[in-house]
């Protein structure tokens, strides 16, 4: 007990020596204090969190601004942050505190900010405090703080602006009257950039005005998101931004939420350009692509696109999941994407509402995409109480080289012919090694009826299947015949696994490993997770 306490006292004494220098008195020197600049920063840097840098400054006049000097700087507005350094603040102090920083960083000298993130969240200022906002005033803070940053060669910009909800343009709503419209970001004067490699914006509610003339020669990463183009020129700036002309090393580019004028063509010509991802976008009736180096395209929820033209001799990877109402047309420079690893389409096993003419841009892109090895289908089905034809069946190309097939049934009714459809594409895939099924039904168990009806007339081979799954399972007698169909005709299987729906707690029945058809050479494992699951693994 005495030599543990001592060994505490001896290691008082030697951080009394370390902070307070020789002398053992209240005079002695802040060996911490005293060392370089550089190397303060550098401690700073390794802090886990932003707050605990500006704390420093309370320590001794010494460390006062250093915080500011290291190479990456992140303020957040959102409730959360500001607990973090005591007081609420409201958004005009917060505004003034990042203006004041900024100002005393292009003072030093120091080298250029490595990262800059900026996150405005007012609407959570007006959900809290409910106080008048002024929105031109943060607006003119959005624009000075990115124009701050590109006339100090930031190289990475990441800025978030979280407006609250516009009011109504006929007078406004009581709850939110603040302004009126959406309000517009004004960048089209931002000067060029030869540092910048890495830009997201993401504007909630907003319109943006893009730079007109600015080049930006090192960009390799933007991300735009939550906007609205402007109506007049405004396409033609953003397909001045994404070409090589302006971005000659643009390689990764991300439209979420983007809102287009009707009718305008938008073009994207990068040759650099290796991946890109359209979610979400509106009124965007023409897109055409010239990306010879493209390796990634995903596109999913291009609601209103009615021509697709795509010049991507490199693609790899590919994601198009149209809509139903929408009937796209699809023109492939060179004829075939036979470059195409992996494909995700969409197809609709009802044709009633809007005729069997929406899965024509799927099953091009089947013919197209010869040596696609990895195939994922999200099947859609009706949702209204109907027993419609197998409208994919005959439609599908043979698939030799596809060795992965996952089939998700997005939408499911009381009614469907998701088996048929899906006994359709098993039927041209001869060669898979892997199989997944997943289920995600519309309706309630009690309402399921022949959502797997017209399957038995089909002929499978699947010689080569080794592991499938099946998941979210109801345990209905139809489905569990389609089940059994499968994996009947599966020789080499090893390994199977089964997850049944929640809603299949609700059937009066046994456990759900004893309805799949049993199988010789191994045994069921029960898995203990969310959903009632099970694993067959043939013995050794």
């Amino acid at each position: 007990m005495g030599v543990r306490s001592r060994s505490k006292s001896k290691r008082r004494r030697r951080a009394t020596t370390l902070t307070t220098g020789a002398s053992t008195g209240g005079g002695g020197a802040d060996l911490i204090s005293d060392l370089s600049d550089e190397l303060l920063v550098r401690i700073l840097e390794l802090l886990p969190k932003a707050r605990d840098a500006v704390r420093t400054a309370a320590l001794s006049r010494r460390w006062r601004g250093l915080w500011t000097r290291v190479p990456s700087l992140r303020f957040v507005s959102h409730p959360r942050g500001r607990r973090d350094f005591g007081n609420p603040i409201s958004p005009c102090q917060f505004a003034a505190f990042v203006d004041r920083t900024l100002a005393l960083r292009a003072t030093q000298k120091e080298p250029p900010l490595a990262h800059l993130a900026i996150s405005f969240d007012i609407f959570e200022f007006e959900q809290e405090e409910e106080e008048d906002l002024d929105v031109p005033l943060y607006i003119q803070a959005t624009q000075r703080w990115i124009h701050h940053a590109i006339q100090h060669g930031v190289r990475s910009l990441v800025f978030t602006l979280d407006l609250p909800w516009p009011a109504d343009e006929e007078g406004g709503d009581d709850d939110n009257n603040y302004y009126v419209g959406n309000p517009v970001i004004t960048l089209d004067d931002l000067i060029s950039s030869a540092n910048l490699e890495t830009m997201h914006l993401d504007f909630n509610h907003a319109t943006l005005r893009l730079p007109s003339t600015a080049v930006f020669a090192s960009l390799a990463d933007l991300s735009i998101e939550n906007i609205e183009i402007e109506d007049d020129s405004g396409v033609q700036h953003l397909t001045r931004l994404v070409s090589s002309a302006c971005c000659p090393r643009l390689r990764k580019l991300r439209l979420v939420e983007v809102v287009f004028p009707m009718e305008e063509t938008f073009l994207i010509d990068a040759g650099a350009l290796l991946e890109l991802s359209m979610e979400v976008i509106d009124e965007l009736q023409f897109l055409e692509l010239k990306t010879p180096s493209l390796r990634v395209l995903h596109m999913d929820g291009c609601y209103e696109l009615e021509a697709l033209t795509v010049s991507a001799s490199s693609l790899e990877d590919l994601v198009l999941l149209t809509q139903q109402h929408t009937s796209l047309r699809i023109d492939v420079v060179d004829g075939h994407l036979s470059s195409v690893q992996r494909l995700k389409i969409r197809l609709w096993s009802d044709g009633q509402l809007f005729g069997d003419n929406n899965n024509d841009a799927g099953i091009q892109l089947l013919n197209c995409c010869t040596s696609t090895r990895c195939l994922q289908v999200s099947l859609n089905g009706p949702e209204r109480d109907i027993d419609v034809d197998d409208i994919i069946k005959g439609r599908v190309p043979q698939l030799p080289h596809v060795t992965s097939l996952t089939i998700h049934v997005e939408r499911s009714g009381r009614c469907s012919n998701n088996g048929a459809a899906i006994a359709s594409l098993l039927s041209q895939c001869n060669n898979i090694r892997y199989l997944s099924l997943k289920f995600c039904y519309g309706a309630s168990i009690a309402e399921v009826r022949r959502v797997f009806s017209h399957w038995k007339s089909h002929e499978l081979s699947l010689a080569y299947l080794q592991e499938v799954e099946f998941i979210k399972l109801l345990g209905t007698d139809d489905e569990l015949q389609l089940v059994q169909f499968i994996l009947t005709r599966a020789s080499g299987i090893q390994k199977v696994a089964v997850s049944f729906d929640p809603k299949y707690w609700l059937k009066d029945s046994e456990d759900g490993f004893k309805l799949i058809p049993l199988l010789a050479g191994g045994s069921w494992t029960p898995c203990n997770d969310a959903y009632l699951s099970y694993k067959w693994t043939r013995c050794v």
